[in-house]
């Protein structure tokens, strides 16, 4: 178990955004943008250092952490957040979920007890919903520097623990092309 004073936090908001044809962090959820509700979310959690990663767009009470590495993943932003993070770990949230349930950020808190603790559905493990400490960054900077960028490098070489999803089905709704979003603009009206 990590404290919450001594995690900080990241979403995750880059990449190309070509299937949804725009920056899916800019996109309207409610009254804010996608980029605005994840961080809502990090911050309702009680975590002070909140960072975000690929997007320019800036969010009050959430720092912008540019790539040290541009274009190379997001193994980039994990390693720039855990350079610039405040606290002993990274707790990462890709910027497309606006469905995950906040139980299963505690419940990653809760289990953190090492170098990285991933979500897991199943045999699926999600390598960008998780938390990372700090003692994997050297680890980061030899992969990103062999130009063999996949976080799963760095994650095998880490023992992970996991951490069984046992939210909702819709917790893991994915927001990434245009028929998605639309889904999700008729679950949003459906509330």
């Amino acid at each position: 178990m990590i404290e919450k004073a001594k995690c900080s936090a990241a979403v995750l908001a880059g990449g190309y955004s070509s299937r949804m044809g725009q920056d899916k962090a800019a996109l309207a959820v409610n009254e804010s943008t996608m980029l605005e509700h994840m961080v809502r979310k990090l911050k309702d959690l009680g975590l002070e250092d909140i960072m975000i990663s690929g997007s320019d767009q800036t969010v009050d009470g959430a720092r912008n952490v540019p790539d040290v590495y541009p274009h190379r993943g997001p193994l980039s932003g994990i390693h720039s957040c855990l350079r610039e993070a405040k606290g002993e770990a990274v707790l990462f949230l890709s910027v497309d979920l606006p469905f995950f349930p906040a139980e299963t950020l505690h419940s990653l808190l809760d289990a953190h007890d090492g170098s990285v603790t991933l979500l897991r559905q199943g045999e699926q493990w999600e390598p960008l919903i998780g938390i990372y400490d700090k003692s994997v960054l050297p680890l980061c900077e030899t992969v990103i520097r062999e130009e063999k960028t996949s976080p799963w490098r760095v994650i095998n070489a880490s023992d992970p623990v996991t951490v069984e999803y046992t939210g909702p089905e819709e917790g893991l709704f994915n927001c990434n092309t245009v028929e998605d979003y639309a889904e999700l603009q008729r679950r949003l009206a459906s509330d």
